[in-house]
């Protein structure tokens, strides 16, 4: 069985939703407390033995190939002033065996995907997307762990799920479930964001996925639909063959396109902080006090 030495991250959209910010700024490298999210998502890989990330940029972006590079003067300056500890911080960005593929043409997830395909050839690969930060606590199962264990085991791609309800259906891609074992969902067919009644199940697609190589070439043969290539119409055709499988997973999840959804992810991580969690919680107190 093939092992999962790849991931794909996407980081080439225009980041809409937080203009004017990302006019400057690229969405994944808005920060959740002092990290960008594209190094929290880069963190859930650095313990499943993945060898190689391809993260996707716009062609004009500079500012996450700087983030994950050397800093060689303020490293410098750091080690000068004694800091060691800080520059032990900047250092770890560059731990991560990063590479960049660039998207020339906006054509969608699909077509992000795509042009990473010369990095990761036919072999298996991790997708994994920025709006979203997984995190799990001692004890439980990282999502993306999960995933490639189930890859290497059945051989057969793998997509996250989570259960929605009522108007949130309506907001994600929706997977029939055929059988469920062991937590695993055998999938039967995908729909892109249906209306509540056309929804097949209340278990939603999340942004982690472990895919098999031959993904790769249905993409490549897939036609394009409003100019952009649909990951789902892929992963319909492996539903509908078999081929795909579904799993729920342990820890939160945080939505960090959205702008609540980012707000609660800088509070919940700000209450996890050693160095500024318990004032975090008296501050919050405080101002429940006063609403």
């Amino acid at each position: 069985m093939n092992k999962v030495k790849k991931a794909i991250i996407p980081a080439a959209g225009l980041g809409t939703r937080f203009l004017p910010i990302t006019k400057a700024v690229p969405k994944p490298m808005l920060s959740v407390l002092d990290k960008p999210t594209i190094q929290y998502i880069t963190e859930e890989l650095s313990e499943i033995g993945i060898e190689e990330i391809v993260i996707v940029v716009s062609p004009d972006c500079e500012v996450i190939r700087k983030h994950f590079g050397k800093a060689e003067s303020l490293e410098e300056r750091l080690l000068q002033d004694g800091k060691q500890k800080l520059y032990e911080i900047a250092l770890e960005t560059r731990k991560f065996n990063v590479k960049f593929a660039v998207q020339k043409q906006a054509n969608g997830l699909a077509g992000a995907i795509l042009c990473a395909e010369e990095f990761v050839k036919e072999e298996p690969f991790v997708l994994l997307l920025g709006d979203e930060l997984l995190y799990a606590e001692k004890g439980e199962k990282p999502c993306v762990k999960r995933l490639v264990e189930i890859f290497e085991q059945t051989g057969k791609s793998v997509i996250a799920t989570m259960e929605v309800f009522g108007d949130d259906v309506s907001k994600y891609g929706n997977i029939g479930i055929s059988s469920e074992e062991d937590g695993v969902m055998q999938v039967s067919r995908i729909v892109e964001k249906p209306s509540i009644t056309e929804a097949l199940s209340n278990n939603a697609i999340i942004g982690r996925y472990v895919l098999s190589g031959k993904v790769m070439g249905m993409l490549k043969n897939l036609k394009p639909r409003n100019n952009e290539i649909y990951l789902t119409d892929a992963l319909d055709e492996l539903a509908s063959n078999g081929e795909l499988l579904a799993s729920c997973f342990e820890g939160a999840r945080y939505d960090v396109g959205d702008k609540l959804g980012y707000i609660k992810a800088n509070v919940e991580f700000a209450l996890k902080s050693k160095e500024i969690g318990e004032e975090t919680k008296e501050f919050i107190k405080d101002l429940a006090s006063r609403l």
